[in-house]
């Protein structure tokens, strides 16, 4: 199967970046070390079978008006068959043997098929009122849907463009939520809001503004009850995840850099999953820099990103925080304190408390809480890490401050996560002064 591989992959053409990518196709084959098929059944994904099903349904569901047939008199028209394809990060992971964390489907569906498809499917999907903030421009529609349903299975809109223009659908079932967008030219973060929504004609065009080639593979989902066998591969995804390649897409890198500052968690979380890689190209590291403005992101997305690639547990934190500090990300998360990478212990772990205060160990903790506050963390967590900071100043060359545990520090830390702090920075954790 190597050899197979190998030779799909010396026969690729090689296009340039600006042109439109040749797709390619690659058979998931069960006993295949390097990518197996993507199963839908009662025991695998089961809730993703509810969603096939109702596309398999698609060219069997009238579009709500009628026509005239000379042969057949009035007839009311029916949809075309509609396509359906996992795609992004849950593509990735399974392709690497892991169930995945976030399901992202695509259409050849408009918005208003999407809703159509599910609404009048078999299934029983109930459309309910948006649990995010609806753009002014959609309110109207939306004043006599019911705030939450009693069905199983709901869906609602959950991102729009500018002027108010649907682009994705969010599809909850038993609790598990599917996001699902027509193929589009739009950029995909769902941290930005496009100015308008350009439709695709092909997934090749919806391949072409999405960040890297390991997002940009699909799997068409045609059987709801046993294996989905084809992955479409239109920018060579596959080779690059294979290898542990994070490799943008037609190197247009800027651009996606340009859409979404936030590309460059991306980029580091990443790398950091891949391969545990920190030496990145020094002109993608150049790019990302020159867009790690901290007044260009909204704060509490540096932090949700800073965490997310902290705690995922595929990730290694210590690659992964080196990967923010060469890219002059830090400065995002943390505006005007100072971080300390430099000596990162063996034992960094993924903990968003001792993690946070071993970088900011060396900044006044009073200061430490006040700019969490002002970066979207909770106050919760803000005085913890605060305190974690102030143990350490106590315990170390700064010298015992006696408002250790005034007021200012009111935390909410267990005695077992200081004494797992203590252990850490390597003081004595003895003393109940600290607790």
């Amino acid at each position: 199967m190597d050899k197979i591989f190998s030779k799909f992959i010396e026969m690729r053409v090689e296009k340039d970046s600006k042109e439109t990518p040749i797709i390619s196709k690659i058979k998931l084959q069960k006993g295949n070390r390097e990518f197996s098929p993507f199963t839908v059944n009662k025991n695998s994904h089961a809730n993703l079978r509810y969603i096939i099903q109702a596309f398999a349904e698609s060219p069997k569901i009238g579009v709500g008006y009628t026509t005239i047939d000379k042969s057949k008199g009035e007839i009311e028209p029916q949809l075309k068959k509609k396509s359906l394809y996992l795609t992004g990060g849950a593509v990735r992971d399974h392709l690497k043997g892991k169930t995945p964390r976030n399901y992202d489907l695509v259409t050849d569906a408009t918005p208003s098929e999407i809703e159509m498809i599910l609404s009048k499917s078999q299934e029983g999907f109930v459309k309910i009122q948006p649990k995010v903030a609806i753009p002014p421009q959609k309110k109207r529609d939306y004043l006599n849907l019911p705030v939450s349903g009693n069905s199983e299975k709901v869906f609602y809109p959950c991102r729009w463009d500018s002027s108010g223009k649907e682009l994705e659908i969010c599809v909850e079932i038993k609790g598990e939520k599917f996001y699902l967008a027509t193929l589009s030219r739009t950029p995909k973060s769902r941290n930005i809001t496009p100015s308008e929504s350009i439709a695709a004609t092909s997934i090749e065009e919806d391949a072409a503004n999405r960040d890297f080639t390991i997002n940009a593979l699909y799997i068409p989902l045609n059987n709801s009850d046993g294996d989905n066998v084809d992955l479409l591969d239109p920018v060579g995804g596959a080779h690059d995840l294979k290898k542990g390649a994070l490799v943008p897409v037609n190197d247009e890198f800027e651009d996606r850099l340009k859409e979404d500052p936030s590309t460059g968690f991306r980029y580091a979380k990443f790398n950091s999953r891949l391969n545990g890689n920190t030496n990145l190209p020094k002109k993608h590291i150049d790019l990302i820099a020159n867009h790690a403005n901290p007044y260009s992101f909204d704060a509490k997305v540096a932090k949700d990103e800073y965490i997310n690639g902290l705690e995922h547990p595929d990730s290694n934190p210590r690659n992964f925080i080196k990967n923010l500090d060469y890219s002059n990300l830090l400065s995002t998360v943390f505006p005007g304190l100072e971080f300390s990478v430099e000596d990162l212990p063996s034992n960094f772990m993924g903990d968003r408390w001792m993690s946070t205060a071993w970088i900011l160990r060396k900044n006044n903790p009073g200061y430490v809480k006040q700019i969490l506050l002002n970066s979207g963390w909770t106050a919760q967590e803000a005085s913890d890490i605060a305190h974690l900071v102030k143990i350490y100043q106590g315990s170390s060359r700064y010298g015992r401050s006696e408002d250790l545990n005034s007021g200012c520090f009111q935390h909410g830390l267990t005695q077992g996560k200081i004494k797992d702090w203590m252990k850490f920075i390597g003081a004595d954790d003895n003393s109940s002064y600290y607790y």
